[in-house]
């Protein structure tokens, strides 16, 4: 190994004021070795080429699982009121006109919270579900999505950005068009793309024009668990940095499910747990479960066909489980808190389920992914 003129006078291999080298005792010689054999180590280890626990390239294989914690948060009530640590603030925006995207309509409010959240809690992470076109706007959607990838909304992306930054905490996850691929969808995927990839840079853009130091935009890509097939909507790896999806503890049945029914469903059926895994896997992505919580009984709602286990707590285990063996690490988990959209039961009517929940919210935030 060749070492450098001041690297050499500083291991004592030239003791003269003439740099001439002098006779040196074999004694001395081993003695000036193991120095050198101390300190080619001790570099060794610094250097990131040498470092066990260096990082690795993106798109980079490795048989190596990376370390992530999984952060829980919720929508609804917040999980504080449980004595468990709320790490996400879940909401959505308004989604009925392009005005109502620019303003970040619903954010700013203060029945949202959100202004409350950032005020109190700006260290800690906002995941909100955004649209990419005004699906309730009535118009078809189609036609919104050939106008937004031929950019005549630009604008409304770009300020769309800018009101993450100015209105979200730290960490922003936006879950673009989150469940699009919910039935009935009927949106072209090719259309769907376009657009997407046409908004995505301005967003970012937008966001890190107004952006505090250290607050960071992540782009979310969430499906709805199950059927129709999501990947025809995957609009590439540059303008997505999480891979997610909605997974509710719920099977589509006249009766109740087993519980056994209930959690082959959420990982063996099509397009859930199991294809999330793969599909993000091949990706090398993040993941992150956008919504979920235990679905109610056929008694707590007659007039649906969409069931759950009610209060059960081995649904609790299988997210964080399945979070925890997920190599590129779940960021994050988000529980539906609210009795809506047909879920009709909250943390307040599942005791085990809670019970349950504060063990594994505590143990994933530790640094749950091996």
């Amino acid at each position: 190994m060749r070492l450098l003129p001041g690297n050499r006078e500083r291991c004592g291999f030239v003791n003269s004021l003439h740099g001439s080298p002098a006779p040196i005792s074999p004694h001395h010689f081993l003695a000036k070795l193991s120095l050198l054999a101390v300190f080619l180590v001790t570099m060794m280890s610094a250097s990131p080429l040498f470092s066990a626990k260096r990082s690795v390239p993106s798109g980079a294989k490795t048989t190596q699982r990376q370390a992530h914690p999984t952060l829980t948060g919720c929508s609804g009530k917040s999980i504080e009121a449980y004595g468990i640590r709320r790490d996400v603030y879940g909401t959505w925006m308004a989604r009925s006109s392009w005005e109502d995207m620019a303003q970040g309509n619903w954010m700013m409010v203060e029945e949202s919270g959100v202004p409350k959240w950032r005020k109190d809690h700006f260290d800690r992470a906002l995941d909100s579900g955004l649209p990419l076109i005004p699906t309730d706007s009535k118009e078809d959607w189609d036609t919104l999505l050939r106008q937004a990838a031929a950019g005549d909304h630009d604008a409304t992306y770009l300020s769309l950005g800018k009101r993450l930054a100015q209105y979200g905490s730290r960490t922003v996850y936006a879950r673009l068009w989150l469940e699009f691929n919910m039935y009935p969808n009927h949106q072209d995927p090719q259309l769907f793309v376009k657009a997407w990839k046409r908004a995505v840079p301005l967003m970012r853009k937008g966001f890190h024009a107004v952006a505090q130091k250290r607050q960071t935009l992540a782009i979310v890509w969430c499906t709805n668990a199950g059927p129709p097939n999501p990947e025809p909507f995957y609009p590439g790896d540059d303008v997505v940095d999480l891979i997610g999806s909605d997974v509710y503890g719920i099977v589509w049945s006249k009766s109740d499910p087993t519980v056994a029914q209930m959690l082959k469903r959420i990982h063996k059926e099509p397009y859930t747990l199991d294809w999330l895994a793969q599909f993000a896997g091949r990706h090398r992505k993040p993941t992150c479960i956008g919504e979920w919580g235990n679905f109610g009984l056929k008694g707590e709602q007659p007039n649906f066909d969409s069931h759950g286990a009610g209060d059960c707590p081995e649904y609790i285990d299988a997210i964080y489980d399945w979070a925890k063996a997920y190599p590129y690490g779940c960021r994050y988990v988000c529980y539906f808190n609210l009795p809506d959209g047909g879920v009709m039961t909250t943390l307040d009517k599942t005791p085990a389920a809670l019970k349950r929940l504060k063990v594994r919210a505590a143990q994933a935030r530790r640094g749950a992914v091996p």
